[in-house]
């Protein structure tokens, strides 16, 4: 089924005042970001990449992701450059494809043409706010622009297209060491994989 570009997502601003989407830093316009403060840069490169996704999907309901940045683990030479993931999930709902299977709420919500969790976002984002810093990854932040042209930082907007794939549902919630459902239900996500080592 071909995408009809018609899916709205927004980002929700979960930092404090001061931090985050909300660092008044300031910062000259790069790689097409117009923003003049490290965090407008922020809040609008997670934009853009939410757009992205939104010119890919066809859904009538909005996909809220509540974001923030924080500092997440790090090292000189390695850190978490950030995760999404979905906030809630649900299974047997009415029009459920697959019955006895989680589903991540956005998912669900398109699915039901409905807002399964009113009032609540459907996806959790959160980004290390110490990359590049000494002692996390050191030389190597966030690029903030929208082009594409990171060179040796980490290109932000790449990295939010992947992560908020998971929240979307490119994820399951499976223990990855057992192999476990979680409560004993596999995901929507586990009926595509195959475990190759057994």
């Amino acid at each position: 089924v071909e995408a009809q570009a018609a899916a709205t997502i927004a980002i929700v601003n979960n930092d404090g005042a001061g931090e985050g989407f909300n660092d008044p830093t300031p910062a000259a316009p790069v790689g097409g970001n117009p923003g003049t403060t490290l965090g407008q840069q922020r809040l609008n490169a997670f934009q853009f990449a939410a757009n992205i996704w939104g010119a890919t999907l066809t859904s009538t309901q909005t996909v809220f992701i509540l974001a923030n940045f924080d500092p997440l683990s790090c090292t000189a030479t390695s850190a978490v450059l950030g995760s999404a993931g979905a906030r809630f999930i649900e299974q047997n709902f009415p029009g459920a494809p697959l019955p006895n299977t989680w589903y991540p709420e956005a998912l669900a919500n398109k699915l039901t043409n409905s807002d399964r969790v009113p009032g609540e976002p459907d996806i959790a984002a959160r980004f290390n706010s110490n990359l590049g810093q000494p002692g996390c990854l050191d030389g190597s932040p966030f690029y903030l622009g929208l082009d594409n042209n990171a060179g040796t930082a980490v290109d932000l907007v790449t990295v939010l297209l992947h992560e908020f794939g998971h929240g979307l549902g490119f994820q399951n919630f499976t223990s990855g060491s057992s192999g476990a459902f979680f409560n004993g239900t596999p995901s929507v996500w586990d009926h595509f994989l195959q475990d190759n080592t057994s």
